[in-house]
């Protein structure tokens, strides 16, 4: 069970806000799910917000603002709060929309908090799941209260492995970069339409890897659960990823640990 007498005041402070806004924000997209929902377009045909994702990322940006009114936001919809302070709230209020737009059940919310640019803390409800992974740098990771860890398949041919396919437009460039690389190097591939909601399964261990391009508040939380549940998280070279690139997408590699060079060696060639 999570160790609270562990815990710093104002990591317990931080969690407590994260895992609220989390909660409040999944049980208002709860709400539209499965209902005609009015979009809000974002480029392609395949990439848009719907009211769920606004009104679940004013619910998260209200509840963090009431407590700590002084740390930065960044929002994938809202764009960037800045404030000047070390503290910096990286939230991804829905991540899925296209599978929670279809009714499917692979969607999540997503929060974060950065120290100076590092990663301390990562929220992630797995809404329709009712399952609430989190962490808190160097103390753990959890879902729903309980300790979780990373699997132990420790070869990429014998791996539950998920791929980023990613939005019509940008797929082909991700073909080259790493899909037709690892589709037939994995066990099976897999691919959810939610890097948030993938990334908790790696944490969880039921995956063994995640390979995608993907935006910060896909994944500040992710990183930072995985590695406190024994897995590492970097671009594709292998080096730490810097989450303060907010205006581009990144490289991800997510596993277990015991596949990373071997994901990482694939991706070099």
């Amino acid at each position: 069970m999570e160790d609270k007498q562990s815990l710093r005041f104002m990591d317990l402070k931080f969690l407590e806000i994260a895992k609220k806004a989390g909660l409040l924000a999944g049980g208002k997209i709860l709400k539209y799910y499965g209902k005609k929902l009015k979009t809000f377009g974002k480029g392609e045909s395949s990439d848009f917000a719907t009211q769920a994702d606004l009104d679940a990322e004013t619910i998260i940006i209200k509840t963090i603002s009431e407590s700590f009114p002084d740390h930065n936001i960044v929002s994938e919809e809202k764009g960037q709060i800045q404030k000047g302070s070390n503290y910096t709230w990286v939230i991804d209020p829905l991540d899925g929309t296209f599978t929670f737009s279809h009714n499917l059940p692979y969607f999540s919310t997503s929060i974060s908090l950065l120290d100076s640019g590092k990663p301390i803390l990562g929220v992630i409800n797995h809404i329709v799941a009712k399952k609430l992974y989190w962490a808190v740098d160097k103390k753990g990771a959890f879902m729903n209260g309980k300790r979780i860890r990373v699997g132990k398949y420790p070869d990429l041919d014998s791996s539950a492995f998920c791929l980023g396919f990613g939005h019509r437009g940008k797929r082909q460039d991700r073909n080259e970069a790493y899909i037709k690389l690892l589709v037939n190097k994995v066990g099976y591939p897999y691919s959810f339409g939610s890097s948030v909601t993938t990334l908790a399964m790696v944490a969880a261990g039921e995956l063994d890897g995640y390979v995608a391009q993907a935006w910060p508040w896909d994944f500040a939380a992710g990183a930072v659960i995985i590695k406190e549940a024994g897995g590492i998280v970097t671009d594709f070279k292998g080096d730490k990823i810097d989450l303060t690139k907010q205006k581009q997408r990144l490289d991800l590699v997510a596993s277990n640990k015991l596949l990373h060079s071997q994901i990482i060696k694939v991706l070099q060639k």
